[in-house]
């Protein structure tokens, strides 16, 4: 398990609260990447409907399921937000409370990335990239544990791969 001290934490943080070049490249990239992501799954889904590809079925149902349950495992399982914890102010204001662990951001990012590389292996490879880096900067703005984010990648990840590829 990665362990960082609050100090190291919210240097990492202050930093790019600091930095306006860095600040406003991190801002673009947290705000526009999930957008970029999320925007394409209903385009995929499109795609699907009017080329009537039966691949649909599993396009919808695996990423809504995963959706509901990491919902579901973050309102059980509560965890306490880096910011919460630690007493301070993430990169961009944050007001929620608790519901920290899986990252849901991540989780829906990889399972969206993994019904892209289902049915066209390039943009499932742009896709897992995006979301590497969007998963990345979740830890590194202040709003998620690096153990809240791996959990939301490995989760979708196990259930992509299962049920995308193998079942």
């Amino acid at each position: 398990m990665i362990k960082i001290k609050r100090e190291q934490f919210i240097k990492c943080i202050d930093t790019i609260k600091n930095n306006k070049a860095l600040y406003n490249i991190v801002k673009f990239i947290y705000k526009f990447v999930p957008f970029s992501i999320f925007l394409g799954y209903p385009i995929l889904l499109c795609y699907l409907l009017f080329t009537k590809d039966i691949r649909i079925v599993k396009v919808i149902v695996i990423p809504l399921v995963t959706f509901i349950g990491v919902t579901i495992m973050r309102l059980l399982i509560n965890r306490t937000r880096p910011y919460e914890k630690y007493n301070y102010t993430p990169v961009f204001p944050k007001d929620t409370k608790g519901k920290s662990f899986p990252s849901r951001h991540a989780a829906s990012a990889f399972i969206l990335s993994y019904a892209f590389l289902y049915i066209n292996p390039i943009l499932g490879i742009i896709s897992l990239s995006i979301s590497l880096v969007m998963a990345s900067l979740r830890p590194l703005c202040g709003v998620h544990y690096i153990s809240d984010v791996v959990a939301g990648i490995l989760i979708s990840s196990i259930i992509g791969i299962l049920f995308f590829f193998i079942f």
